[in-house]
């Protein structure tokens, strides 16, 4: 028989553990009431220990965690089960629920009855936010991802009706055997216009969803300002034209240099200079200048335009909000200036505005300065280059290009093209395998590729014929409506020369297939 002083000794150490311990513990009566708790579950609940003692279980606990609470300790005292574990809300005083985890095992005597409950309390609270914020956190990043999926899909499915609609429209105009009358051009303009309108509000939505999600690839390099700034005014010259709008350009010194990405810095400066031309009025001035200050290159684009208030300009990169032009004949979606501001941060710049009513605005892009002092020969030459020979192999009089396209509209369309070229020869491959046998068995000069295929992707097809010697040397040119930047960089990464995307840019292609020509006549 142990004796007192052993026995005073373990109560000793058990009070010590009861008091000291973090995590809650309480003794409850068969009957609910709690017979003793320690200072940890006073502090769990909001309460002290003298309040909870002869307190019911119920008094503390959330009215919608009583029923599972009760079923489970009639189950213990039927004696269906000595010990459970349990999840529940305690209110403490002030209304605040807490999320706790019980241990809870049923004591008994030596005769085996039921004597108290003893229950092991944890506070999780914290646990159950954070667990909370990590579901919402993977939640919000499948519907972004979900959302980016979608608006993939859709962007490629309406490119391909654009393909043909704008495609023959191209045709229509430029088509030097069947020419139109000015009433048939004007009309086939209209066509022209409404189908770039289009275009441009989905790539829009789709790079503003891009860039929100995280999935806008960006490809930092060291370009030369003044052929940044050529490019992009090149692109908007006929607008300036149609809108009667002087374009202006003051010389930028050939060594000034930009850290930046490429194609989002013209994009840019397209937005910015197509702004500035489209809120401008018939006789006004749009001018583009650089400079460097203080390691930053400073790019101003400014306009004679009918100008900001004081109040709009506060609201300019809000989404969709167009500041009242929604309200006048002026096109757009407002989310062009959105875009740019968050590709400008993207590239570790910043943009500012200012502006005066019926005066005109300014706004002023800074980006950091290139340490490079020397221009590229070629910005192409940035770009990964074709391992697959290049267009200047091509050495044989005749020239063929197999197309693999699934959509026979889109076949109709690049036939009627290749009208335009009568020196090269069209053959057509209905899907991957069959481009990949018509391939093997008569090597063509020149392999265009949609990338989404009925059996197979463009990119599969490429690196089939990569492994056979015979057809490994063929240049690939990519031309598809899937025009999101991760599938245009994995094709430059495996080698195709060119990536062309639909609405299919008719001067641009035909400008390929000359390039061809030339390459293979040296």
């Amino acid at each position: 028989m142990p004796s007192s002083s052993s026995t005073q000794d373990r109560d000793g150490h058990y009070r010590a553990i009861f008091e000291a311990t973090s995590v809650g513990i309480a003794r409850v009566a068969l009957d609910g009431r709690f017979i003793e708790v320690n200072p940890s579950f006073a502090d769990i609940t909001g309460r002290t220990q003298q309040a909870l003692v002869g307190l019911h279980y119920k008094d503390i606990t959330h009215a919608d965690d009583w029923a599972a609470d009760e079923a489970q300790r009639q189950a213990a005292l039927a004696g269906q089960q000595d010990r459970y574990i349990l999840e529940k809300r305690y209110l403490r005083p002030n209304g605040q629920a807490v999320q706790a985890m019980l241990n809870v095992v049923l004591l008994r005597d030596e005769q085996g009855q039921a004597v108290q409950f003893v229950a092991l309390i944890e506070d999780i609270s914290e646990r159950q936010r954070m667990q909370e914020a990590l579901g919402s956190a993977r939640t919000a990043e499948r519907a972004s991802k979900a959302k980016t999926e979608f608006l993939s899909r859709m962007s490629h499915e309406l490119r391909t009706p654009l393909n043909a609609m704008l495609g023959f429209a191209q045709l229509l105009r430029v088509d030097p055997r069947y020419p139109l009358n000015d009433s048939q051009k004007q009309k086939v303009a209209h066509i022209e216009r409404a189908g770039a309108h289009l275009l441009a509000m989905m790539s829009d939505v789709l790079d503003l969803s891009r860039i929100e999600a995280g999935s806008l690839p960006m490809s930092m390099l060291d370009l030369p300002v003044s052929h940044a700034i050529d490019e992009a005014v090149a692109m908007v010259s006929n607008q300036a034209t149609s809108a009667q709008v002087s374009l202006t350009t003051p010389p930028v010194d050939d060594t000034l240099m930009v850290r930046a990405d490429h194609v989002r810095l013209r994009q840019v400066l397209v937005n910015l200079l197509s702004n500035a031309i489209k809120y401008n009025l018939a006789g006004g001035r749009v001018m583009i200048e650089a400079m460097a200050l203080n390691n930053m290159v400073l790019i101003t684009v400014s306009d004679t335009g009918k100008g900001m208030s004081p109040e709009q300009i506060p609201h300019l990169f809000e989404p969709f909000n167009r500041l009242g032009a929604e309200r006048t004949a002026i096109e757009g979606t407002g989310i062009g200036l959105v875009i740019v501001k968050r590709l400008v941060d993207l590239m570790d710049g910043r943009i500012e505005v200012s502006s005066t009513l019926d005066l005109g605005s300014s706004f002023r892009v800074w980006l950091p300065q290139a340490l490079t002092q020397e221009a590229p020969d070629d910005l192409a030459d940035a770009t990964v280059r074709s391992h697959f020979g290049g267009l200047d192999q091509i050495a044989d009089d005749h020239f063929t290009v197999l197309y693999a396209e699934d959509n026979v509209i889109n076949v109709e369309l690049l036939r009627q093209i290749m009208c335009l070229r009568p020196q090269w020869r069209l053959e057509v491959a209905y899907s991957g395998q069959q481009a990949i046998a018509m391939a093997q068995s008569s090597p063509p000069d020149l392999l265009l590729l949609d990338m989404h295929l009925g059996d197979m992707s463009g990119l599969d097809v490429s690196d089939a014929l990569t492994t056979s010697p015979a057809t490994a040397s063929i240049p690939r040119m990519a031309l598809s409506a899937d025009a999101m930047p991760d599938q245009i960089k994995e094709a430059n990464e495996r080698g195709f020369t060119e990536y062309l995307t639909k609405p299919l840019d008719v001067a641009r292609f035909l400008r390929a297939l000359d390039s061809c020509v030339k390459s293979a006549n040296r």
